[in-house]
Order: C-alpha cells, then sequence, then structure tokens
C-alpha cells in the first residue's frame, strides 16, 4: 500500500526545518555570496521557518496545514531568500488536494513542482545555481518517481537525493559563485527543508549525507559588491483600485532582488534599495502598509 501525507506530517515537517535551519545558520551565512555577500541568509531562513512554525496552528488536511503555513510564511519572512521560501509554499498548498485527509506521491510531487514553478516566476530575473535550481530540479525528479510509485516516502526519498546533486551543481551554474566554488547558501537551506520534510513523511529512513563542499576561503569586501545597501520589506494591504503591477515595475526601478509574493489582500514587499524612506512613502500610496523592516546590510548582522 502507499504511503501518504496527512496534516500532521507537513506540521512536523516545518517544525523540524525550524531545528535544522538553526543548527546550520551559521554555515548558511558563510557561504552567503548571492545575491550579495551580506552573511545573513542563515539568519533569515532560520527565523522565518522558526516563526512559522510557532504560528502554525492547523492539522487538518494537508492543503490546509500547508495554506497556514504559507500565511505565517507571508507574515513572518525574513530576507529575500525568506520571500522566496514565501512564493515556493505559496505554489505549493495552491498545488495540493483540496479537502483531501492525506496526499499521495505523486501528489505532493506534483505541489512541489507548482511551488518551485510558482517561485521560478515571482522572481524578475531568475539566475542558475540558486534555491530557484534545487527547488525545480527536485520536483522534477519526484515527479518522474511518481509516474512509477505513488509512494510518498519513495518520492520524498528520491526528491532529497536529487537535493544533494542539484547543491553542488550551484557552484558551477551561478556565475556569482564560480569563482569561489561554493554552494550557494539558500540551496542548500532549502535542502534542509526537504530533509525535514523526509524524515517527517519516513523518519525510518537513514539520514543522506551531504557530499562535502568547502566555504569561501576569501574574505570578501562587502561594500564593493553590495550596490544598494538597504533590505527593505514591509505588509501592503491593497486599495480596492490598486494597481499592484504599476507599483511592482516602479519599485523595480529602484533597487534590485524586488519580490512580491502574496494574494489580493495582503501582499509581502521585499526590496534592496538606496531609498527604503521612498519605497514606503509610494507603497503608501497603494494601500496600507505595515509590519515594515530596513536592514542595513553593510550593518554586523545580529544573530
Amino acid at each position: 500500500m502507499a504511503f501518504y501525507i496527512n496534516g500532521n506530517h507537513l506540521k512536523a515537517a516545518f517544525t523540524e526545518a525550524a531545528c535544522r535551519l538553526k543548527t546550520e545558520k551559521d554555515t548558511l551565512n558563510k557561504l552567503n555570496i548571492f545575491p550579495v555577500a551580506d552573511k545573513d541568509t542563515g539568519i533569515n531562513m532560520a527565523i522565518s521557518m522558526e516563526k512559522t512554525a510557532a504560528h502554525i496552528s492547523s492539522c487538518g488536511c494537508p492543503a490546509e496545514a500547508a495554506d497556514d503555513a504559507y500565511m505565517q510564511l507571508l507574515e513572518y519572512a525574513h530576507g529575500n531568500s525568506g520571500t522566496i521560501l514565501t512564493l515556493f509554499f505559496e505554489g505549493f498548498a495552491f498545488g495540493l488536494p483540496a479537502g483531501a485527509e492525506e496526499v499521495s506521491g505523486s501528489q505532493f510531487a506534483a505541489a512541489m513542482l507548482k511551488g518551485a514553478e510558482n517561485a521560478m516566476n515571482g522572481v524578475d530575473k531568475p539566475m542558475a545555481g540558486t534555491i530557484l535550481t534545487v527547488a525545480m530540479q527536485s520536483a522534477k525528479a519526484g515527479v518522474s518517481l511518481a509516474e512509477m510509485t505513488d509512494d510518498a516516502a519513495a518520492v520524498m526519498d528520491r526528491v532529497v537525493q536529487e537535493s544533494r546533486a542539484a547543491l553542488l551543481q550551484t557552484a558551477h551554474q551561478n556565475p556569482v559563485l564560480k569563482p569561489f566554488r561554493v554552494v550557494d547558501s539558500g540551496a542548500y537551506g532549502f535542502c534542509l527543508i526537504l530533509d525535514a520534510f523526509r524524515s517527517s513523511i519516513a523518519p525510518e529512513l537513514p539520514e543522506i549525507p551531504y557530499p562535502p563542499f568547502i566555504l569561501p576561503d576569501t574574505e570578501l569586501q562587502e561594500e564593493s559588491v553590495i550596490l544598494y545597501r538597504y533590505c527593505t520589506e514591509f505588509l501592503l494591504e491593497p486599495s480596492a483600485d490598486a494597481d499592484l503591477a504599476e507599483l511592482e515595475t516602479i519599485l523595480k526601478s529602484m533597487g534590485d532582488c524586488c519580490l512580491m509574493a502574496g494574494r489580493n489582500h495582503l501582499k509581502k514587499v521585499h526590496i534592496h534599495t538606496q531609498q527604503p524612506e521612498q519605497v514606503l512613502t509610494l507603497a503608501a500610496a497603494y494601500g496600507t502598509v505595515r509590519s515594515t523592516k530596513v536592514d542595513d546590510m553593510l550593518a554586523p548582522q545580529q544573530q
């Protein structure tokens, strides 16, 4: 009989993911070169998942549990990596069959692919060798295996195995990472999340070790690589007539790493900019701005 996934499995997976990201936070920070070397990917991913796991209340059907997690990420995600995770789990939650008490391996893999596609489409200029690449490659591997078996544990095992290969490839695919021969920090964090899902779904399976990878051996001059100094994030409750496409277009002209996740009633906005005050003033013309956060990426990171 095929092994199926319920809402309790997913809630446990988010809790386990938070623990794994917290444990590997320092390694993730050291690997953080792309998109900017501000050494905070570990901090941001750990905080995003920890706060999400702490606030998930639903243990209903998988779609409800995933949607609950997505809404918590929308509220609590930190940084570029956290916002990309929000995009992924937005698609993932949408891809799960509504109302089903359990989901099969093929349904889970299909939802993962929806998540990867949503994250890819949400990034203005997606680059190879990132969290996006690992999400897409591992999801496709799961979909491929699901054509032969509907066992969710087997599918999740295949997803994690593929994530290892995809992670190592990021060191050669991403032109920013290639000179340093290091893997992508966000991609490694995403692999840790997949590990947590695998261990929650199939705890009897042994851990899959990571192939060895190196940490950067060069101290980067951060001032020379960070063009837009302020990581600016906020939640926007759009007004009824807000033209969000227009807002996104204008924001993209004010910095880089501009991401917008969420539904019509609530949007999570992330951007690296030199003009955080102007960004927030502009956004206020399109609705109610709350939960603002502006971090100076050249300042020492708070652990």
